[in-house]
């Protein structure tokens, strides 16, 4: 027997090796999440810039109109990890992560600054409910014995979209000048973050 066979045949009957950390699964919980904070933050610049050039909002309105999103993400959150708990977490997630989806289309829709506003808000909804379904989801397909570190390399998922994601929102903006286009980036992009939490198993 090899030298690296013999040390493998030790580590197995030792209990020494390391279970599998990037599996399938864990891969496409954080392309989701990857995907989902990049729409989000794909906008986050340039919604106030919008605003004002759409609806003539003044400052405080923009801020207020904004704020929404926030403030209806921190309502849901302390609730979702109860839902999570209580009912099917897949099924919790993709109905979240749809919703979180679908209300990208209001954006494009909307044609008043009132509209606006309410479309925003509820979009905070799922937005708090995804990422915290999405995350208990991701710690469920991660092996035991290697979750802290797999939670470690999740987080980076939200890092890498939030350095990503504005600088190629104002670039997109910069070379066309077109807003519409940037939401249904924005709504393609959840669309395939959606398409990924629906495959995990």
């Amino acid at each position: 027997m090899s030298e690296s066979k013999h040390t493998a045949v030790c580590e197995a009957a030792s209990g020494s090796v390391k279970e599998k950390l990037w599996n399938s699964n864990y891969c496409k919980a954080m392309a989701g999440n990857f995907m989902m904070f990049f729409s989000f933050y794909l906008l986050t610049p340039l919604l106030p810039i919008y605003l004002d050039a759409q609806f003539h909002a003044d400052k405080d309105l923009i801020g207020l109109v904004l704020s929404g999103y926030v403030v209806a993400a921190l309502i849901v959150r302390p609730f979702s990890g109860f839902i999570v708990d209580s009912f099917n977490r897949k099924k919790v997630l993709m109905l979240c992560f749809f919703t979180f989806f679908i209300c990208f289309t209001g954006y494009i829709g909307a044609g008043t600054i009132l509209m606006f506003a309410i479309v925003r808000t509820l979009h905070g909804l799922p937005f708090g409910a995804t990422t915290v379904a999405n995350s208990t989801v991701a710690i469920d397909v991660l092996p035991s014995s290697r979750r802290n570190e797999g939670v470690g390399f999740y987080g980076l998922s939200n890092n890498l979209a939030m350095a990503i994601a504005p600088s190629a929102g104002i670039y997109v903006y910069s070379v066309t000048g077109n807003f519409q286009l940037l939401f249904w980036i924005s709504l393609i992009v959840a669309f395939v973050g959606f398409c990924m939490a629906c495959s995990i198993k």
